[in-house]
């Protein structure tokens, strides 16, 4: 006879047990918390997620910053290839 798959479920670290002919789950049984995390853990994390998000607002800040110029110089290059055009604009609304 067949054992059943154990597996441990990536998200909530469960553990999930598997009837291996028909794929059925049999078990699923919760990791056990240890409680509440501590004030200290708590703090811990909220310094780390502040100082991650900084990063990103800094990052963004820069990249439209950038932005800009760029699109800036990109405005510029296609008004010169429009000047240089020899073929007349040709509106969509006089084609009726």
């Amino acid at each position: 006879m067949a054992a059943n798959f154990e597996v441990t479920c990536p998200c909530c670290e469960s553990l999930i047990v598997v009837d291996r002919i028909s794929g059925e789950v049999l078990m699923h049984t919760p990791r056990k918390s240890s409680g509440p995390p501590s004030l200290e853990a708590m703090v811990s994390q909220l310094a780390s997620s502040k100082s991650d998000m900084a990063r990103k607002f800094e990052k963004n800040l820069e990249s439209q910053k950038d932005r800009g110029r760029i699109l800036e110089e990109k405005f510029k290059e296609a008004m010169q290839r429009a000047d240089k055009s020899d073929k007349p604009f040709l509106n969509p609304m006089d084609l009726d």
